[in-house]
């Protein structure tokens, strides 16, 4: 079947004038495709611009996270009525399907994979080309396949094109096992880390890449396949007889990223956390394998630091994402001591130093979050409600505090989200962003790995993981490694980076952390006569009636999609 491709113009740089007299400008001819690399490279640039790398679609909050036990995103009126509107539409999916900002169904895009690697088996140009293109393909239609796989268990596995005119049952395509749609990805990735070029490239698919997304794919599978109960009809379950198998695809995968040496662990910056902090704003740097990427000059741009910014660092939408007391005590300090130590002074009483309360925190926090009297752009970020006492103590930077805080900051988390928000920027054009979304990166490898090993048996090589990447901002070394220190590795590591929300299903862990958990945050005083600080415990409103049932492992299929296609079953429970 002879195939029109019709491409974006916003996509013809790639391929240069063309002669108006022989076809249309935004047509393709098959024909055509089979002869240019330069041709294919636009189809697929089309293929990666669909392909939702970037889980919040240029919304700045972190939409998965917030459904977790980590981050709240929102106004600074939590009692209106419209904040709990919000947490139950994200949280709550309904018989049409899952909402919409976390709804994936790729088949579009993954028909064009189709017909390109259909293309490039028969293409006319370079050989080498033409492999990397076809493993580049099978990258990208690996991404979207695990994409659908985490939400909904097994979907229909299409991996040829298929004519419009074909029988219907052949467009009817039933849902495959859950099994075969993670083998099918691991089996893409697989052809796609063998011909994918070695070197590094950061916003397109590599070897490197191949082999990252391979250690998270198989990591799922496992989870899936030790922690979730047997479905009769395989659609949301993996033998557990296979755990192992997977556990150890996921370990190989990550060692081949650690090993290849192309992307080590970033090692940058004036301290401990300035490196970590870089890892998400300095665009390019060791650590990333893959990222989504922004340029103001293409025009492609996104607002995280619009929402995330301070208070008093950004006008109108700032201070949106806020951190609850429970994910600070997940944070060590730097002596490896319990990240609660001080929480039992929260009580409206107690007058403490900031400085032993915050800046003694594991450096990863301190990069992640914007805490009381950070110093940020040269001054403090103030947190704080109300100032008690007569004087005029200086904060960190020096300067005279406020009575209060700006608005925005004041009666929430005690913290806010600054992973991500690169300081250069003063007072950042809102939608105005171009710092890298980053989708892969060698401090989930380390994390990846040392989860595998040591669900195989493999203590002392999980232990060595975990305290590589500890020793990278000078936190003491474990001693002994369980899996409840791993996963909050996991948590400290990854936080708000959107791994919080499928770690907590694959783990099955989400019922137990998430169904209607009362959830705090911290309010801050501080003694005008000396800079102290007290704190109490604040509940958010609408915390403890947050759903996460049993049948919210997986989302529904929808009504509209069954309805499209009869062959489809749904999830149970829908």
């Amino acid at each position: 079947m002879k195939k029109l491709f019709y491409l974006f113009i916003s996509f013809m740089f790639f391929i240069g004038c063309a002669d108006l007299d022989l076809q249309p400008t935004d047509m393709i001819s098959e024909e055509a495709v089979k002869k240019d690399s330069q041709l294919v490279e636009a189809f697929l640039t089309k293929i990666y611009a669909g392909s939702s790398f970037e889980p919040n679609e240029g919304v700045g909050y972190p939409n998965q996270d917030r459904l977790t036990d980590a981050v709240v995103g929102g106004e600074y009126t939590l009692m209106a009525p419209w904040q709990m509107g919000i947490i139950a539409s994200y949280n709550i999916p309904t018989a049409t399907g899952a909402h919409s900002r976390l709804n994936r169904w790729h088949y579009p895009n993954i028909r064009s994979c189709n017909e390109i690697i259909e293309i490039l088996n028969n293409a006319t140009f370079d050989a080498a080309t033409v492999k990397s293109q076809i493993a580049e393909a099978k990258f990208l239609r690996a991404w979207m396949y695990l994409d659908m796989a985490k939400r909904y268990g097994g979907v229909p596995l299409e991996l040829t094109p298929k004519s419009v005119d074909a029988p219907i049952d052949e467009l009817m395509i039933p849902r495959n096992t859950l099994k075969e749609t993670y083998d099918q990805i691991i089996s893409d990735l697989d052809a796609a880390s063998t011909d994918l070029p070695g070197v590094v490239l950061y916003g397109k698919a590599s070897k490197w890449a191949a082999f990252a997304l391979k250690s998270r794919a198989a990591l799922y599978a496992a989870r899936i396949a030790k922690y979730h109960p047997q479905s009769s009809n395989g659609l949301t379950s993996i033998p557990s007889a296979d755990a192992a198998a997977y556990y150890t695809k996921s370990l190989q995968a990550a060692k081949a990223v650690i090993d290849g040496g192309k992307h080590p662990l970033y090692k940058g910056g004036a301290n401990m956390v300035d490196r970590f902090a870089e890892i998400f704003y300095k665009d390019q740097n060791s650590e990333i394998i893959f990222a989504e990427q922004y340029n103001r000059a293409l025009g492609k741009t996104h607002t995280w630091s619009g929402y995330g910014m301070p208070d008093g660092f950004k006008a109108g939408w700032g201070s949106n994402m806020h951190m609850y007391l429970a994910s600070d005590a997940k944070f060590e300090h730097k002596d490896g001591s319990a990240g609660n130590k001080h929480h039992a002074k929260f009580n409206n009483k107690v007058w403490f130093d900031i400085e032993e309360v915050i800046y003694t925190k594991d450096p990863r926090y301190l990069a992640t979050l914007f805490t009381p009297e950070e110093v940020f752009q040269g001054r403090e970020v103030w947190f704080h409600d109300n100032s008690v006492g007569q004087g005029t103590v200086k904060g960190r930077a020096g300067n005279v505090a406020p009575r209060r805080a700006p608005v925005r900051n004041r009666n929430r988390g005690g913290r806010l989200v600054q992973k991500r928000i690169d300081p250069q920027y003063e007072f950042p054009e809102f939608g105005k962003d171009e710092t890298p979304y980053v989708v892969l990166r060698t401090g989930e490898m380390y994390l990846n790995g040392a989860e595998a090993a040591f669900e195989t048996g493999n203590a002392a090589q999980a232990k060595t993981m975990i305290n590589n990447l500890r020793a990278r901002v000078g936190m003491p070394a474990k001693t002994v490694v369980t899996l409840d220190l791993i996963k909050n590795e996991r948590f400290v590591e990854l936080f708000a980076e959107n791994h919080r929300y499928w770690d907590l299903r694959t783990w099955k862990d989400a019922v137990d952390e998430l169904h209607m958990t009362p959830k705090f945050g911290t309010k801050w005083y501080r003694r005008a006569s000396d800079g102290k600080y007290k704190a109490k415990r604040w509940k958010w409103n609408f915390s403890q009636n947050t759903p996460f049932l049993e049948k919210m492992y997986w989302f529904p299929i929808g009504t509209n999609r069954m309805a499209q296609n009869p062959n489809l079953v749904e999830n149970p429970g829908y």
